[in-house]
């Protein structure tokens, strides 16, 4: 990934962490992976059309979210890509969220 998506994606990280500390999180709260999910949702729904106009950074994010996000999370992500007019990356996401389904029961 190259370095100012890097850093793009973690200030929108650390934007997440204090807002979640800021609604009650403690720091305990975040060594639970359900956590840092939540933030990273937060993440691509309030970011989706900064992301989406730039290809490298829809490349990179594409790669990060399909390498870690739960086969719900995918099937969220892709009905959102959806109702926004992106219907190959919906195809994608549903296709890698199938993927993992079969392979994780």
């Amino acid at each position: 990934m190259r370095a100012d998506h890097l850093e793009k994606l973690n200030l929108w990280f650390l934007e997440e962490v204090a807002a979640l500390k800021a609604e009650g999180a403690s720091d305990q709260d975040f060594k639970d992976p359900s956590i840092a999910d939540l933030a990273l949702r937060k993440i691509f729904e309030e970011h989706f059309e900064e992301i989406r106009l730039d290809q490298d950074l829809t490349d990179a994010t594409f790669a990060l979210v399909s390498s870690r996000a739960s086969p719900l999370d995918l099937r969220e992500i892709a009905a959102q890509a959806r109702k926004q007019g992106n219907l190959p990356i919906g195809t994608f996401l549903e296709l890698i969220a199938d993927h993992r389904e079969e392979v994780i029961p």
